[in-house]
């Protein structure tokens, strides 16, 4: 017997600590019963006569054991207990206020606990036991981030609408998805969103395919990869579903037969499909040929544009920060009128672009302005180059200096005067500037009129007001 102990009885008035962080965090979203388990567990660790092991708790709150060992892995999720052993089950407690201090092992172990946390809510009440392991794994091997392994779940939760009441299963078939996305290269959250948006197409295509062969039921994984491809072909999805008018003509209907058609179709409006999604990596737009820019893409080369040009233009476009293709259609029809079709004389117009760009910045930066010019003007200042040498250009950028707002209109302006006025030298435009600026009288023709002379002594034109005068004065 211990020299010293604690009266069975004292537990009653005691106080157990907890800390408020606790509250705030777990009471908005715990369930009822995990809590009442942790916290009369937090009891007994200053007084462990009151719980032996998970069958005096369960006596005590009037809980099944069931809900005490699945109360306790919960918080171990969480990170606030640790499993010792398992025969008996036992426990370590780990304050809230001491998980900074816990040792590198137990950082490592829990270093999933706000992941599994997330987790445990997207399956509702139904509690994760080993099967946690498989998204974890995600992390861990595959490399994803914890925020992109949580939205596969997601995913498949709610867009394949996988079971939560089967979570060991639901987790299992989104391994092989996991697996398939990190092969094309998935890590991040806005991988694993792009992808699902993707896989969505497919899914409803697929469907669609389905219920036009008359089935009910479910697309297989290979029925939806199918429907990928399709879509990577730049079928839109309504194309896919009209095409499968032509199966009839099979005995049986199917995904096989209406890949062979679409495959031939495919090749019959090819226009330089690999090369077209060349040009619209260029552009900065989706990689994913439609019909429509194949029709177009192979228009262009009828015109007679080298593919190396459509490239290009579409580069010059993405330097711009303009990635639609209607832009590269409106930059391809200016160059046909210039006549660079090919690649060549395209590279040299760029090249010269390049360099009236960087001369007119450098004398924009005379005027104050250090904006880069637009496409038209660059335009006006070549034509600026073929009228005035470069000293008066400069000269005007300088005088121009305090318009930096609109320092091209300024130039523009001083230009077109000294044009007007024969000014062609710095001489003769400074000499206009330190000119006195005399008040321009404005010369009405109106007042240009003959005058009338007047006969005799011209005072019939005078009245005499006095004669006028009332009575009253």
């Amino acid at each position: 017997m211990a020299f010293l102990s604690v009266d069975q009885g004292s537990a009653m008035y005691d106080a157990t600590p907890v800390e408020n962080m606790f509250l705030l965090e777990y009471l908005p979203s715990a369930q009822d019963d995990y809590l009442r388990v942790y916290l009369y567990a937090r009891m007994a660790v200053a007084h462990p006569e009151l719980a032996g092991g998970v069958a005096d708790i369960a006596r005590a709150l009037r809980l099944t054991e069931e809900t005490v060992e699945d109360a306790m892995r919960f918080w171990e999720r969480e990170g606030l207990v640790k499993r010792l052993s398992d025969r008996p089950p036992t426990y370590a407690l780990f304050p809230m206020r001491a998980a900074g201090r816990a040792s590198e092992m137990d950082r490592q172990y829990y270093q999933f606990r706000d992941f599994n946390a997330a987790l445990q809510r997207l399956f509702g009440e139904v509690i994760l036991h080993g099967e946690i392991s498989i998204p974890q794994d995600w992390v861990n091997v595959f490399g994803y981030s914890p925020e992109a392994a949580l939205k596969i779940v997601e995913y498949g939760l709610n867009g394949l609408h996988y079971s939560r009441k089967a979570p060991r299963a639901t987790l299992r078939r989104l391994d092989g998805l996991a697996r398939e996305w990190s092969e094309r290269g998935a890590r991040t959250l806005e991988d694993v969103e792009r992808l699902s948006a993707e896989k969505n197409g497919e899914l409803a295509v697929a469907e669609a395919v389905v219920k036009r062969f008359g089935q009910r039921r479910r697309p297989t994984e290979d029925e939806l990869n199918l429907a990928r491809k399709w879509l990577g072909w730049g079928f839109s999805p309504q194309e896919i579903v009209d095409s499968c008018a032509t199966t009839t003509k099979a005995q049986t209907p199917s995904f096989g037969y209406l890949d062979s058609v679409l495959a031939g179709r495919r090749k019959e409006t090819d226009g330089g499909f690999e090369a077209l999604k060349a040009v619209l990596r260029e552009l900065g737009a989706p990689v994913r040929p439609t019909p429509e820019t194949q029709r177009k893409y192979a228009e262009f080369l009828q015109r007679g544009f080298d593919a190396r040009t459509v490239e290009i233009a579409a580069a010059s476009l993405n330097a711009e920060n303009r990635h639609r293709f209607e832009s590269l259609e409106d930059r391809l029809a200016q160059w046909q009128e210039k006549g660079l079709l090919r690649a060549d004389a395209a590279e040299a117009y760029l090249q010269r672009r390049r360099a009236l760009k960087e001369e007119m910045m450098e004398l924009l930066r005379h005027a104050g302005s250090d904006r880069a010019p637009g496409e038209a003007e660059i335009d006006l200042y070549e034509g600026w180059k073929a009228r005035f040498s470069a000293q008066m250009l400069r000269l005007a950028a300088e005088m121009a200096r305090g318009s930096a707002a609109a320092a091209v209109g300024a130039i523009d302006k001083l230009l077109s005067q000294w044009e007007q006025e024969g000014v062609s030298t710095p001489e003769q435009a400074r000499a206009r500037k330190d000119r006195p600026q005399a008040a321009k009288r404005f010369d009405n023709p109106a007042l240009h009129y003959q005058q009338r002379a007047i006969e005799g002594d011209g005072d019939e034109m005078f009245t005499d007001l006095s004669q006028y005068r009332g009575d009253g004065v």
